[in-house]
């Protein structure tokens, strides 16, 4: 009987948590790591997959929390689902549950349903927040008179990129994408 790890963070730029996850997880003396960052809403998930691949008959899942596994109830019931189907199963280090035991199996659901909960709330605030903001997300627009003044100071003036951002409060990149769209060359007379 193995025991298989599996650690997940959403993006490249949590390396902190994958640390974090591995170091308490390694406590449980795992077979097999499987580690990766992607989103936890997202169903095929390459390395979750591998990990559920390699397991087999009385071996042991071992997640560090619950939210690593999925974000909605629906994907984690039908996860620990087939777990069970396969006699495999599941312990979740931070909430102490263990599926080999009908109160874990309980409490695994009833948690995967306030996970789904929490998620649906950030959501909510995110849409909250972009609703009161100007900004709804996304680049801001930028006006007909902003365009030609990058066209002007780049090609006329030939200040970089950088000047032009700061002397018209836009970022960077912004000037970039209008030489871009317009194939502004600021070499040629």
């Amino acid at each position: 009987m193995k025991k298989v790890a599996y650690v997940r963070t959403s993006t490249g730029k949590q390396t902190l948590g994958i640390e974090v996850q591995r170091e308490a997880l390694t406590a449980y003396k795992p077979d097999l790591w499987y580690i990766e960052q992607v989103s936890g809403r997202k169903e095929d998930r390459e390395q979750l997959n591998k990990a559920l691949d390699v397991l087999e008959e009385g071996d042991t899942l071992i997640v560090y929390k619950l939210d690593r596994l999925g974000r909605s109830t629906k994907q984690l019931v039908n996860l620990i689902s087939q777990l069970d189907d396969r006699g495999i199963h599941l312990s979740i280090v931070t909430e102490g549950i263990d599926t080999s035991s009908p109160t874990g199996r309980l409490v695994f659901t009833i948690l995967s349903a306030v996970a789904e909960m929490e998620a649906s709330l950030i959501s909510e605030r995110t849409k909250q927040a972009l609703a009161m903001s100007p900004n709804k997300g996304g680049r801001p627009k930028l006006d007909g008179a902003i365009k030609q003044s990058v066209i002007e100071m780049y090609y006329d003036y030939k200040k970089t990129a950088l000047e032009i951002s700061e002397e018209l409060s836009i970022s960077e990149s912004s000037v970039y994408r209008i030489i871009k769209l317009y194939k502004l060359n600021n070499t040629s007379g």
